[in-house]
C-alpha cells in the first residue's frame, strides 16, 4: 500500500469563499473543508452546496481533501461529500461504533451510486467525549475505512471534561495512551502529538509549530493538522526528516549490512550501536524522506500545471 503522506492538514469552513478560493496555494498535504463547528447552522445548506466546487479547487495545488461532516445528520452532510476527489470523512464526536458503521454502509451505497472504487474514501474517527475514550477500542476497530486512530485532544474534550484548554501540564495524559496504543494493537496510524506546553493557544505561530512538528516525527507521528496558512510548512519541514539525517541512516544501514554479512549481530558507528531494531529504524526514516519527497513533487508539478492553465485561460 502506498504510504499516506499528511504531514500537514488546513482545515477551513467551507462556506468562507476567500479561504476555499487561495486553499490550493498553500502547500498544504491534506485540505480538511469543515461542514461542522466553523459553519453556522443557517449557512449549513450554502455549505453542502459548494463543497463540490471546493473539491475540485483543493485539488488543483495537488492537496488530499477532506470533509468534516456534522454527526447530527450524517447522511445529507455524505451526500455533498463522497465524490471523486475526496479521500477522507472526518466525524465528530465519535462515541460508538455504530455510528462509524452508518458511515460507513453509507460511504459505501455512494461510492457505488457515483462510480467511486469501494473503499476509496477512509473515515477519520474523531474523539472529543470520554464517552468516547472509553469507547475507543470499539470504535477504531468497527471498519476497515479507519486507517488511523486519534487520541481524544481537544476543545471538545477539554470542555466534556471540565478543564481549561491551554494549562501549562498535559491534561490529556490518558487520552494520548490510550489512543496510541490501540492505533498500535491494530495496526493503525497514530495520529496524535507528543505533549508540548501551550498556555497562549495560538494557532498561528509557527515556530512553535516547527518545534512541535519535529518533536512528533522523532516519537514516530507523521501528520499535523492546523486551522492557519502559517503552520502548514512548518510542520511539511518538521516532519520531514533532514538530508543530514537521511545521510547518517544510509551509513547506518550499511555498517548493518557489513555487520550481518559477517555473522555478527551489531557494531557501532559514531559511538552508536547499530543491530537489527536500529537498522530498520534507518530503512524506515529513509523511506519516509522518499515519500515526501514525493508527495511535495506532486504537489509542485500539479500547482505549476494548475497556475499555466490558469495564466493561459486569462490570456
Amino acid at each position: 500500500m502506498t504510504t499516506r503522506v499528511r504531514r500537514s492538514g488546513l482545515m477551513m469552513p467551507v462556506n468562507t469563499e476567500r479561504f476555499v478560493k487561495s486553499s490550493w496555494l498553500r502547500h498544504s498535504d491534506s485540505l480538511d473543508y469543515d461542514l461542522e463547528d466553523s459553519v453556522p447552522q443557517s449557512e449549513k445548506d450554502k455549505a453542502r452546496a459548494v463543497l463540490p466546487n471546493a473539491i475540485q479547487i483543493g485539488q488543483k495545488g495537488g492537496a488530499e481533501v477532506s470533509v468534516r461532516i456534522n454527526c447530527a445528520y450524517p447522511e445529507a452532510d455524505l451526500n455533498a461529500a463522497v465524490r471523486p476527489g475526496v479521500s477522507r470523512i472526518s466525524h465528530p464526536k465519535t462515541e460508538h461504533a455504530e455510528q462509524i458503521r452508518k458511515v460507513d454502509a453509507i460511504i459505501t451505497r455512494l461510492e457505488r451510486e457515483r462510480g467511486m472504487r469501494p473503499g476509496t474514501v477512509e473515515i477519520n474517527a474523531m474523539i472529543e467525549t470520554t464517552l468516547g475514550v472509553a469507547n475507543s477500542y470499539e470504535i477504531a476497530s468497527s471498519s476497515p475505512r479507519v486507517r488511523s486512530f486519534p487520541p481524544g485532544t481537544g476543545y471538545d474534550m477539554s470542555m466534556d471534561m471540565g478543564l481549561e484548554m491551554f494549562v501549562g501540564f498535559d491534561q490529556f495524559f490518558y487520552n494520548r495512551g490510550e489512543g496510541e496504543l490501540i492505533a498500535m494493537a491494530l495496526g493503525l496510524d497514530r495520529a496524535g502529538s507528543v505533549y508540548m506546553s501551550d498556555t497562549s493557544g495560538s494557532v498561528t505561530d509557527g515556530d512553535r509549530t516547527l518545534q512541535q512538528a519535529i518533536a512528533n516525527r522523532k516519537a514516530g507521528f507523521r501528520s499535523g493538522g492546523g486551522l492557519h496558512p502559517n503552520v502548514v510548512q512548518p510542520q511539511n519541514i518538521g516532519l520531514t526528516p533532514t538530508p543530514e539525517e537521511v545521510d547518517h541512516a544510509r551509513r547506518v544501514l550499511a555498517v548493518f549490512d557489513q555487520t550481518d554479512a559477517r555473522g555478527e549481530v551489531e557494531a557501532e558507528i559514531d559511538g552508536e550501536t547499530v543491530d537489527a531494531y536500529e537498522a530498520a529504524r534507518a530503512r524506515e526514516l529513509i523511506e519516509w524522506a522518499a515519500a515526501c519527497a514525493r508527495r511535495d513533487a506532486e504537489k509542485a508539478a500539479k500547482r505549476a500545471a494548475s497556475l499555466a492553465a490558469e495564466e493561459a485561460a486569462g490570456g
